[in-house]
């Protein structure tokens, strides 16, 4: 097999032609100061030093696999390619990965899929090298494009075209690599191809663990350097470092909730930090077996921060901001497509054991897609009575959230308000609605 295959030799040549025409073309002249302000920040000595350690790393596990007979030199190009597409690329998407739920699990399981087996002969069998320099710059426009198309419902036919051209085209090289394969079956046969059909899966799979430790070593640095703003004393901040460390070890997670509680706790002393880490790991017991609330007296809020899962809406951890005070709150979840979209967020208050308070709030920027807003209020609305309190909605309730009128409403030992607040400074008449629902 060649050094580089056409394809590759072709994304090369589009590489130099474009880094040459950025650094001597005078009609980019003023991309150059950021282009070289780019390069300069990715030579800093922090990403120099995680790719040099991640170079070493996989120098080690290759060595390891040439000892046992799983790799071999005509391996090389694989493993540079993999190093740069899969490795260095991982580091740099390293707080993505941090919150990407069964990360792990998804990256050993899409290198197993049989797409890969499919992407794998398709790159195996490449047109000539004339025919790939026309297609990498058509691609990367019309991808540039399919992009772009998606940012808007008006470009939804334009994003139908470009997205059928890339199935035609998809198919175009799968049915000419399977020609190829049937025509051409010795040139595939190989030893040389099993290799390179396992090596970048089994490169993934033992780079697994650095990965990890790397996401716990930028996950301590980051919470350590939060502690300067959290805990000003430095004797109790050093305690804190080393306490955290010996009781979270890899349990980031827990980690990055014990440090955003910090803010509403007494960290003055080596105590009240211990009695912190305590507190996170008493509520993370709680979560796992909620308490049962007697209705009349609110909801268990862990039971409660779930109530809108059916409408994409869940709060994050439930904690302390005052001694007696708890809340929980969900993210802004954008309502539309529009420029400034509209967008609705969940409230779970209450104290240490019990949530007395249940509250939507509805901001409306555009009031072309106020309707659209408020029917996203009102299902959400439907969905939080049927869950907390087990009723439907009365059409009188459903009438006031889609006028935006204020009102009260008695529902047994609860009451459920409705309040408009109308933003006077804003260019477009922003408003936003508050539904809330709490115990007499």
């Amino acid at each position: 097999m060649d050094i580089l295959n056409n394809r590759e030799w072709a994304l090369v040549i589009w590489f130099l032609i474009v880094i040459f025409f950025i650094l001597f073309s005078p009609k980019m002249k003023k991309i150059r100061t950021p282009f070289k302000q780019v390069l300069k920040v990715f030579f800093a000595k922090k990403i120099i030093t995680t790719l040099a350690l991640m170079l070493i790393y996989i120098a080690i596990v290759v060595f390891g696999l040439f000892k046992i007979g799983l790799w071999e030199s005509h391996q090389l190009k694989n493993t540079i390619i993999w190093s740069i597409s899969v490795g260095a690329l991982s580091l740099f998407k390293i707080n993505e990965i941090k919150n990407t739920s069964h990360f792990f699990k998804n990256l050993v399981l899409d290198n197993l899929k049989l797409i890969v087996f499919v992407q794998f002969v398709v790159e195996f069998y490449t047109f000539n090298l004339f025919v790939e320099l026309l297609l990498v710059p058509v691609l990367v426009i019309l991808g540039a494009m399919l992009a772009l198309a998606q940012t808007d419902e008006k470009y939804h036919f334009v994003e139908k075209i470009l997205g059928g051209f890339f199935v035609t085209l998809g198919a175009i090289l799968i049915f000419y690599s399977i020609y190829m394969l049937a025509t051409n079956l010795g040139d595939f046969a190989k030893e040389q191809t099993i290799y390179d059909f396992y090596i970048p899966p089994l490169l993934t799979l033992l780079y697994l663990p650095f990965i990890f430790i790397m996401m716990v070593f930028t996950t301590y640095e980051d919470v350590f350097a939060r502690l300067q703003y959290f805990i000003k004393e430095l004797k109790p901040r050093r305690f804190a470092k080393i306490y955290s460390m010996l009781k979270f070890r890899f349990r980031i997670k827990l980690l990055e909730r014990w440090v955003s509680t910090l803010p509403f706790q007494d960290t003055s002393s080596k105590e009240n930090i211990i009695k912190s880490v305590k507190q996170i790991f008493k509520m993370l017991s709680v979560e796992k077996n909620p308490p049962e609330v007697p209705l009349q007296e609110g909801w268990s809020p862990y039971v409660a921060k779930q109530f809108l899962a059916s409408e994409g809406i869940e709060t994050g951890y439930y904690h302390p901001i005052e001694p007696d005070e708890w809340y929980a709150s969900s993210p802004l979840i954008e309502v539309g497509n529009d420029l400034i979209p509209n967008n609705i967020s969940y409230y779970v208050d209450g104290n240490e054991s019990t949530a007395k308070t249940l509250k939507l709030i509805l901001n409306v920027n555009s009031r072309e897609s106020a309707v659209m807003a408020h029917s996203k209020l009102l299902s959400s609305v439907k969905a939080l009575l049927k869950a907390a309190l087990g009723l439907d909605i009365s059409s009188d309730i459903e009438a006031a959230i889609m006028k935006g009128e204020n009102k009260a409403f008695k529902l047994g030992s609860f009451i459920a308000t409705i309040e408009k607040n109308d933003w006077p400074q804003h260019r477009i008449g922003g408003y936003d609605i508050k539904f809330v629902l709490f115990c007499i």
